[in-house]
């Protein structure tokens, strides 16, 4: 994305004029800010909520929405220093874990950022929904948008999250299946927003109606068949199938 910014900003002149400082600052210093603002704000968060005196832990308070703080804390300071926040926000959530494996707390924080994310995804998946039915955006899809989406969905998407699960341990047949199910691609509109407000782009339209039509097919095909592929996978497993899909929902 940040590549292709830089490649709109030296308009007509062409050439690599962009390559040293989109390299030098939107690949090493923003991962390596990243990567060492993560660490420290993991490590700092850790003490305060594992380590310091026991009244002043914030592990004490059992309160999940610690997560959130700890989220934008990791976030905030990175993108202060011109580094990846989500990069921080990955890292740091490792290094937190490091400093107390065994701790309770660490499943208050789980369930309260899960719920966090389901709420945030009914939202936007509302918001998405309300585009989709003024219909002027998926005016512009032909069929080269709709070739382009299912190429994604079942070439792309799928070759890449294999790639990505080199070295798991998970069976051969759920590779397969999370390599095709993928995820929905919603963040492919904050990238797509965030480009867009900081570079022209011709026929932006065309793009967004891709972006669109891949994530509708993606969650159409991800409400039609995750309910019969996770009871498959259930009975692989020697699950009880009803039991696991009341327990998921």
């Amino acid at each position: 994305m940040l590549a292709a910014i830089a490649i709109a900003g030296q308009g007509a002149s062409g050439g690599f004029g962009w390559l040293p400082h989109w390299f030098a600052f939107d690949v090493i210093w923003k991962l390596a800010a990243g990567v060492a603002m993560g660490w420290l704000v993991g490590r700092l968060l850790g003490y305060l909520t594992f380590r310091m005196p026991e009244r002043g832990r914030i592990a004490r308070t059992g309160d999940g929405l610690a997560a959130l703080g700890f989220t934008c804390i990791a976030y905030g300071a990175t993108e202060l220093v011109h580094g990846y926040g989500f990069v921080a926000v990955f890292v740091a959530a490792l290094t937190l874990r490091s400093v107390e494996r065994k701790s309770e707390f660490h499943g208050e924080l789980h369930d309260f950022g899960e719920q966090i994310e389901r709420l945030l995804m009914m939202v936007l998946l509302v918001c998405f929904g309300s585009i989709l039915a003024e219909g002027s955006l998926l005016s512009n899809a032909d069929w080269r948008i709709a070739a382009v989406a299912v190429l994604v969905l079942a070439v792309v998407r799928p070759l890449a999250a294999w790639a990505s699960l080199v070295g798991c341990r998970l069976p051969r047949a759920e590779k397969v299946i999370v390599s095709i199910f993928g995820i929905r691609g919603l963040g492919s509109i904050y990238y797509l927003a965030y480009a867009s407000g900081k570079a022209k782009f011709d026929n932006v339209e065309t793009v967004w109606a891709t972006v669109f039509l891949i994530i509708l097919l993606s969650v159409v095909m991800h409400g039609a068949t995750v309910t019969p592929v996770m009871r498959w996978i259930d009975r692989r497993r020697g699950l009880d199938p009803l039991k696991s899909t009341v327990t998921s929902s």
